[in-house]
């Protein structure tokens, strides 16, 4: 039977006597309920829109009828009604629906404040919806569905999203048996073959001795059987009509692949651009070419043979260009940050700040480099840095704040000039081969110390040594090989010098004498 029910879901009319009734199912497509009655006095002027008709549990809403009077002079209504997922179609996002989150999320925001519920929810994962024209919540729903590859379950006002539909149960429809007629359908227009069978079953399930057997859903995986036509092939039950006044002879179109038509319908209306119309953000005219702009203003691209721009805008439809191609002047224009794998050809020229021509010859005001610099020679006033090395290893030179170190081939340091040596000062010290001080020059405040633990050598072997100032020899406790005679004229001034004086009392003279025996002055003496 069939009850017909107010807006507040109240029964009004029990229908009995009804004909041509239908209720028909598509995965992914519609969910409708059509029937026949004869007009009456008592029930028929409750069937209206707005009210609602109540079959097998779920609801339907009457959203067509029509009446036909006979030759008879009687009169019938046919009825067309769609399962209350309708009623989503007048839930409209007029800014659109540009969302990201689960599926569960998603139907959460596409179903708030619409009276719906959530019931099963399978997919998961991470998907984004950007409808950006008015969108319904049953258009969005369809969307939610594709975008993460699940399909819609209505129950009243219970949606669900399943991973798949249906079962496999093991049913065969097989001619002989339980199948009445079939059309094979073979479709390429689209470049993809695809095949649909039109088939008329006995359902077997209803009657009493094959109760429990046999039974099927739409989106069951089936057997087709036909011998004679050669079919046999196991694919799903993707339409599904049948009476639910007598559910025995039924209808189901079983594919590999066909889409639902109000589906099909609504991608074409969701997906396609009219000539200057703006759909999902994208819009193709004669002037511009195409241009895609996103929800909030703040960015744009325009493609056209000419010319290729993406812009960033301010929110309020102006737009200025981060990205200019101009192929026919050969002008190519970026703002803001470039990152790129590699650049081959050309030359870079930012203003009189920094170039690269063809060569390879760069002009910078200053740099900042991270990791290995390689070159056979650097020319400039001022290098800064931490640590400089004329090599990694081995014999080498390294100069860092601390001040220079040389070493030999064998990594051994040999030389310091440290800024802060041992003694506080800056110092300029010697190491031998094992590593051990040889001596140490160090400026002091008011002197220039130099120091070795062992021996200190001054030669000039082929020319003079020469000293400025005094030579202070206080400190040393000796002064080896140091004689007379190696020091210049020194004899000569001692010879000069009196050492010796004698009295001849013969000749009453005081005699005086130098230290070679030459006599220097007498006195007579009287």
């Amino acid at each position: 039977m069939i009850t017909i029910l107010n807006s507040q879901y109240k029964p009004e009319a029990i229908l009995e006597n009804y004909w041509n009734d239908e209720i028909y199912e598509q995965i992914k497509g519609a969910y409708t309920l059509k029937f026949t009655v004869y007009m009456d006095e008592e029930k028929s002027h409750y069937i209206q829109i707005g009210n609602y008709a109540e079959v097998e549990g779920q609801y339907f809403n009457i959203v067509n009828h029509r009446r036909t009077r006979n030759d008879d002079n009687s009169v019938i209504i046919t009825v067309e009604c769609e399962q209350v997922s309708y009623d989503l179609l007048f839930t409209v996002y007029e800014g659109g629906f540009i969302h990201s989150g689960t599926p569960l999320q998603l139907l959460q925001l596409a179903l708030g404040g619409t009276g719906f519920t959530i019931g099963t929810v399978q997919p998961t994962g991470y998907i984004s919806i950007e409808i950006k024209e008015n969108a319904n919540a049953r258009g969005v729903l369809m969307e939610i569905a594709a975008a993460c590859g699940g399909e819609l379950h209505f129950d009243k006002y219970t949606v669900s999203l399943l991973n798949r539909r249906g079962y496999d149960r093991g049913v065969q429809f097989r001619l002989g048996k339980n199948l009445k007629g079939i059309v094979k359908d073979v479709n390429g227009e689209s470049g993809e073959v695809l095949t649909g069978y039109e088939v008329d079953v006995v359902e077997l399930n209803t009657l009493p001795e094959f109760e429990g057997l046999e039974y099927f859903e739409l989106g069951d995986t089936v057997d087709i059987i036909d011998e004679e036509l050669q079919i046999h092939e196991q694919q799903r039950i993707i339409e599904y009509s049948y009476s639910p006044k007598r559910r025995i002879n039924s209808s189901v179109v079983i594919a590999n692949h066909i889409g639902g038509i109000q589906d099909t319908i609504y991608r074409i209306q969701t997906t396609t651009v009219g000539k200057d119309k703006w759909m999902y953000g994208v819009k193709i005219g004669p002037d511009e070419g195409i241009v895609i702009e996103r929800y909030d203003k703040m960015a744009r691209s325009v493609w056209n043979a000419d010319e290729f721009r993406m812009q960033k805008g301010d929110g309020s439809g102006s737009y200025t260009d981060a990205l200019y191609f101009d192929p026919i002047n050969e002008e190519y224009e970026f703002t803001g940050v470039v990152r790129a794998g590699q650049f081959i050809g050309g030359s870079i020229d930012i203003g009189s700040n920094f170039s690269v021509d063809s060569t390879g010859h760069m002009r910078a005001v200053s740099a900042e480099f991270s990791g290995n610099i390689t070159g056979s020679t650097i020319n400039g006033g001022t290098i800064i840095g931490s640590t400089i090395k004329t090599a990694n290893n081995g014999q080498r030179i390294e100069m860092d704040a601390s001040g220079l170190r040389s070493y030999d081939a064998s990594g051994n340091r040999r030389l310091n000039i440290d800024s802060n040596g041992s003694n506080g000062f800056g110092s300029l010290s010697f190491w031998g081969p094992n590593q051990t001080t040889n001596g140490e020059i160090t400026g002091a405040n008011d002197v220039l110390i130099m120091q070795s633990n062992q021996n200190i050598s001054f030669a000039a072997v082929s020319g003079t040594l020469f000293f400025q100032g005094n030579l202070d020899f206080r400190s040393a406790p000796n002064v080896l090989g140091f004689g007379i005679g190696k020091v210049n004229g020194l004899i000569a001034e001692l010879n000069a010098l009196a050492v010796n004086m004698t009295f001849d009392p013969l000749t009453r003279n005081l005699k005086l004498w130098s230290k070679g025996g030459n006599l220097l002055s007498q006195v007579n003496i009287a």
